[in-house]
């Protein structure tokens, strides 16, 4: 991500962050600040349903909007009506791993928007920045781990027979299915005998969501960020500006 922040003016004696400061503190009085809210709220709504289990602690859509203040500088800025969270910039490598990598992005992201989503529409509107950055948020803040997953389309019960010479390994390879599922369906299969029959189910080693960092303005700072000393402190900033100011927020259908 390029450095957030960008200043509107100059003002002797003050410090760079006290300027940027009073840049942000226009969003009181400018309702063009809260014109993504929409967007933002739609979006977040749909990775809240998307993301279940293991932890996930649904994200406040407002975290998103604080990212979109510090990343793009808000509206008297370019950034704010192309790419207003950043991703997608020359030289950044994190949209190329959502969309491209093996970081955990099809996991994160529905069905639908990993096919919606490109290099091009990411870089060029604002809908699309704001579904890339966020996925790639959560996609940063999820942990891994590579673990069996029952197929879906066959849930019935297989048998096979041992031949000589067969392993765990070998039967679950060559029947579409894993050691794991095996062990679980088998009590004797720690000793396998030629004749010998193994109930399996379908499946395969999958990468898998394992648990969550808790997404916080640190935690953002470290993983999404890059080139900004003052990200955190400027998101806390964001928000602290929200709840004071308290806008009137917009009935999104």
């Amino acid at each position: 991500m390029s450095k957030a922040g960008a200043l509107t003016k100059q003002s002797p004696g003050k410090s760079k962050y006290e300027r940027w400061q009073a840049t942000v503190d226009d969003a009181v009085r400018d309702a063009r600040w809260h014109e993504y809210d929409c967007d933002i709220q739609r979006t977040v709504t749909t990775f809240n349903r998307h993301l279940t289990g293991s932890g996930y602690v649904p994200l406040d859509w407002r975290i998103v909007k604080a990212m979109i203040w510090t990343e793009s500088g808000g509206p008297k800025n370019p950034a704010w009506k192309s790419n207003p969270m950043q991703i997608g910039n020359e030289g950044d490598p994190g949209l190329r791993a959502l969309l491209f990598g093996n970081e955990g992005g099809e996991l994160i992201m529905p069905a639908t928007l990993r096919q919606q989503l490109t290099i091009t529409s990411v870089a060029s509107t604002p809908r699309k920045n704001i579904e890339a950055g966020t996925a790639y948020l959560l996609m940063r803040h999820a942990r891994y781990d590579i673990r069996t997953v029952r197929q879906v389309d066959d849930t019935r019960i297989h048998t096979v027979e041992v031949r000589a010479g067969d392993s765990l390994d070998k039967i679950a390879r060559q029947n579409d299915t894993t050691i794991e599922i095996l062990k679980q369906r088998n009590a004797s299969s720690a000793v396998l005998r030629p004749g010998q029959t193994l109930q399996y189910q379908k499946g395969r080693l999958r990468k898998a969501i394992v648990g969550w960092e808790l997404i916080t303005p640190a935690s953002i700072a470290r993983r999404y960020n890059v080139g900004d000393s003052e990200y955190s402190r400027k998101l806390n900033y964001c928000l602290e500006v929200m709840r004071r100011s308290k806008p009137g927020e917009p009935a999104c259908e």
